[in-house]
């Protein structure tokens, strides 16, 4: 079992999350609630849970500093999911430096997102155990997958910071020590004998990538990435940037891994190396100019490296994604659907028509693709379902032969990920609203203010009030008066006291004033509704 450490100054918050799920059945054990940082961290030391789930702002101490002082302390375990809402998400971003397996928007907390976060931990949480009680042995799968999103965030820029790539970089050990690296990309091409599409060919693909990596695993720092189908890139150490201290031994090594692939599987393997980078954090550059020669590689059907004097036009500008990358990535992070689809619609009138920007309209759609999958909790069910009628599924673009073509797919990863985010926002929104009602059903005998409500689930009362309002179809004080009033005439009928005592166990101050609201609201009295109503028994 999988024990868990729950922190959250808000008793309802805490309540929600142990009943949201049946957590044995996700073979997770709650070994205690803490309501403020001190208490979360002591608890840390007593009970040694394996996972902590924790607000990001508490009493005494906050969930990050938490997380950052039990990291210093015991390393990687526990793992933290880090809450927070939709105002704090500048500084969430802080979770990523305490390497927080994920962080949920409290607004948009449903049983399925976190079921998908604790599956993520528990995944990891395997990894990591296995690790420390089996150091000498080697995890093919999960720690695999982790290593190939590091070098996918890298070719695609998606690290916010450096700390944060040299922070995964420590933790899923991947040796970058080398003076300097390139990147090659690759790709399989024939046999003829296997169909252009279906199981054969996907099972092809993954046993010539898995033997390129068991080829090159002799060098503990070169590293072989799996970017889609057929495609893969091959991240290489060179000992200096001058091309005379690494190109023939490289072009003879590429050489050798193409003649161990087709002798074994019958492919051919054609690739790309770019420019040569001394910092790792720099690989972006050499993935970027290793994808601009690809085709002209493609044509020759060998291997090509970077030369301006070759190959026309190689020197020319890419693409800008600068510009883009800010604003969509805080878009899926704050699941801004209007935001999306505008920025990735400027992407597309960028590209539209300019075969000339086919690579790095490439990259650039890819980009996306991956900030979909890295920053959502369950971004690639999502691009996946978008592309489930296509034989590679999303990994297609890869594939893209012209401008038009990778318009079409981002204008259909665009539209797709708008409509599913615009139904989970909905969900989240109704959820949000039936805890508020239950919540007002459960405290009627309070005044039920909207401030006061708004502070137990942690919103503004504006936010509140629109959020009511636009998704009950009723405004929080007419909610609030119905419920009243229904409760008030179910005491009549029971014959629970007088109207002065109704009123007080309803909250109100006077009699009069509940009067007064009864009235507006049924149309009379409650001493006239008392009256008819014993009237009707009597008949």
């Amino acid at each position: 079992m999988i024990k868990l450490l729950i922190a959250d100054d808000e008793a309802l918050v805490c309540i929600g999350l142990q009943s949201m799920l049946k957590w044995e059945e996700h073979q997770v054990e709650i070994v205690g609630v803490a309501h403020n940082g001190a208490q979360a961290e002591e608890m840390i030391h007593q009970l040694h849970p394996d996972l902590v789930i924790t607000d990001i702002k508490m009493p005494v101490k906050s969930g990050l500093e938490v997380a950052a002082s039990v990291r210093n302390k015991y390393g990687r375990l526990p793992l933290f999911i880090i809450l927070t809402s939709y105002e704090e998400f500048e500084y969430a971003r802080g979770a990523v430096e305490v390497q927080a397996v994920d962080y949920l928007v409290k607004l948009d907390l449903t049983p399925e997102s976190l079921a998908k976060s604790i599956h993520k931990a528990a995944g990891l949480l395997k990894d990591y155990q296995s690790m420390e009680r089996y150091p000498q042995l080697v995890h093919r799968s999960s720690l695999q997958t982790e290593r190939d999103k590091l070098f996918i965030r890298l070719f695609n820029g998606l690290f916010e910071s450096k700390q944060q790539y040299l922070l995964q970089k420590e933790d899923l050990e991947i040796d970058l020590s080398s003076p300097a690296y390139l990147v090659c990309t690759c790709r399989i091409l024939g046999p003829d004998t296997i169909p252009p599409r279906g199981d054969k060919l996907a099972a092809l693909c993954a046993s010539t990538i898995q033997m390129a990596k068991d080829t090159l695993n002799t060098d503990p720092a070169c590293y072989v990435t799996s970017l889609d189908l057929r495609n893969f890139a091959v991240t290489l150490p060179v000992p200096g940037t001058e091309p005379e201290t690494w190109k023939p031994l490289t072009e003879q090594l590429l050489k050798d891994l193409a003649g161990v692939l087709h002798r074994y599987f019958n492919v051919t393997i054609v690739g790309a190396a770019g420019i040569v980078v001394e910092d790792p954090y720099l690989l972006r550059e050499s993935y970027l100019a290793a994808r601009r020669i690809l085709p002209a590689a493609l044509k020759e059907n060998s291997f090509l490296f970077l030369d301006s004097e070759t190959l026309p036009g190689a020197d020319a500008p890419l693409l800008d994604f600068t510009e883009f990358r800010a604003e969509i990535r805080r878009a899926f992070e704050e699941l801004d659907i209007k935001a999306l689809h505008s920025m990735i619609t400027r992407l597309i009138v960028i590209m539209e028509g300019r075969q000339h920007l086919l690579v790095p309209a490439m990259d650039s759609a890819c980009s996306v693709l991956y900030m979909a999958i890295s920053l959502l909790s369950d971004g690639e069910n999502i691009v996946e379902q978008i592309y489930e009628d296509e034989p590679e599924g999303y990994r297609g673009i890869y594939q893209m032969q012209s401008i038009e073509g990778v318009v079409r797919w981002l204008t259909r990863f665009r539209d797709g990920c708008c409509e599913a985010l615009s139904a989970r926002r909905q969900s989240y929104k109704e959820q949000v609203v039936r805890s508020v009602q239950e919540y007002i059903r459960r405290n009627l005998d309070t005044k039920l203010s909207l401030n006061q409500v708004s502070d137990v689930f942690n919103f503004s009362p504006n936010y509140l009030s629109h959020l009511f309002s636009k998704t009950a179809k009723v405004n929080f004080v007419e909610y609030v008066t119905e419920m009243k009033m229904a409760a008030a005439k179910e005491m009549m009928h029971r014959g629970e006291g007088r109207i002065n005592e109704i009123s007080q166990k309803l909250g109100y101050d006077n009699a009069f004033y509940f009067s007064k609201v009864f009235k507006k609201v049924e149309g009379l009295s409650p001493r006239e509704y008392i009256q008819r109503m014993d009237l009707t028994r009597m008949h």
